[in-house]
């Protein structure tokens, strides 16, 4: 009888292994914090960067959205702008090339730059503080319209307000390094919980 237990315990770890590997390799992540799936931890009241000051940097009023059901739908988008000349592009024109400008670049170096290039960096400074980051991409209140990197409210993504400041300075940072004048954003917002656990 023991025999015919321990069978039937490697059978169920087995079906249950077996079953967790054919989830689809995109499948997002559980949520670390079940309230998530209803949007960002915390307030708005956390963002304490001041609204269009001339000095550091210029955010407009956070845009705040409940576009759906899941947490990824709730939340708000903070427009950074940028202080530079360059550009960011979603992709580049015809015959244009797209780099990420060197340090001590002159200004006609690397005039566009690739957004998710922007993005990637943003997010390499984010994690290395310690901020959870869901996201890069399309923002939280996005109607995006071809290839208009403002109109994609593109941004990466933070869970908690408690983050808000430390994400906008690093993002006025890459821009000033990077000599970008146009804006680039922070999406606060939840998780999507849309999918099942098996």
């Amino acid at each position: 009888m023991p025999r015919q237990t321990s069978f039937v315990l490697v059978l169920a770890f087995a079906a249950i292994t077996g079953t967790s590997s054919c989830a689809p390799p995109d499948s997002p992540p559980a949520p670390s914090d079940p309230r998530l799936c209803n949007g960002p931890l915390g307030t708005r009241a956390q963002l304490t960067t001041p609204i269009g000051a001339t000095e550091g940097p210029r955010i407009d009023e956070p845009l705040e959205c409940n576009k759906g059901s899941n947490g990824m739908d709730k939340g708000a988008y903070i427009r950074i702008h940028g202080h530079g000349t360059r550009r960011i592009v979603m992709t580049n024109a015809a015959g244009k090339q797209t780099c990420v400008p060197p340090r001590g670049a002159k200004s006609d170096v690397c005039p566009e730059v690739p957004a998710h290039e922007v993005a990637e960096e943003i997010k390499k400074r984010l994690q290395a503080r310690g901020i959870v980051v869901n996201g890069i991409g399309e923002g939280v209140c996005a109607q995006p319209l071809g290839d208009d990197d403002e109109a994609w409210d593109y941004s990466v993504g933070i869970t908690d307000w408690k983050d808000a400041d430390a994400a906008v300075a690093i993002v006025d940072e890459v821009l000033r390094t990077w000599g970008i004048g146009d804006s680039f954003g922070i999406s606060v917002w939840g998780m999507s919980c849309d999918y099942v656990l098996y």
